[in-house]
């Protein structure tokens, strides 16, 4: 099990740290209001073509012990057919229960719930993914770094990850790199009373 220490804020902070890799339109958002995300897989596919690359996705992956997703886009995930996250246990944030056709998928119906599934697995990296997830798990002061690939369109309405009231989420500018098609990834750290336990893969 993971060890828990006081955090920035006095709070207790989990051994764990949550990490966000997302693609995102200029405007910040990550789906159409509808969910839809042809704008995206198209790009990205015109941009591997071009020669981008995974983006470093496959770099990012092999530190990541765990995964939590919300209830659509672990829908989403089933949908691809292919199970992209190999032997790593996955929280799926919503309710529900044990997921037949995979063992490895526990439900938690609460962060502070899937908090304790993750610390309860000793993992340390975990990797969080799904809108409204995010803002959950940022709001909660679990994730300690993002690396966001901007996408160059103005989707100008849509599904945001960090929409919503609340304080502001400081961030420090880790690093910025451009691939081609346009594509600008973006890593941040999370700073303040709002920051996760680990540092920002460089």
């Amino acid at each position: 099990m993971g060890t828990e220490r006081t955090g920035s804020a006095g709070r207790d902070v989990p051994g764990w740290a949550g990490h966000v890799y997302i693609g995102v339109s200029v405007d910040g958002y990550i789906a159409r209001p509808d969910g839809d995300l042809e704008w995206l897989e198209s790009r990205g596919a015109a941009a591997a073509e071009a020669g981008a690359g995974d983006l470093g996705y496959e770099a990012f992956m092999a530190r990541i012990d765990a995964v939590v997703l919300g209830r659509v886009t672990y829908e989403q995930v089933l949908g691809f057919g292919d199970w992209p996250y190999g032997e790593r246990p996955v929280v799926v944030l919503g309710s529900g229960g044990a997921d037949a056709d995979s063992p490895r998928v526990q439900w938690a119906s609460s962060v502070s719930r899937a908090a304790s599934l993750l610390e309860a697995a000793g993992v340390r990296h975990v990797y969080v993914d799904g809108g409204a997830t995010i803002r959950s798990f940022l709001g909660a002061g679990m994730i300690a770094d993002l690396v966001l690939t901007r996408v160059p369109v103005l989707l100008r309405e849509g599904i945001s990850p960090f929409a919503g009231v609340g304080p502001d989420v400081p961030l420090e500018l880790v690093d910025v790199r451009s691939f081609p098609g346009g594509l600008v990834q973006e890593t941040y750290r999370v700073a303040g009373p709002h920051a996760g336990t680990d540092r920002p893969r460089r």
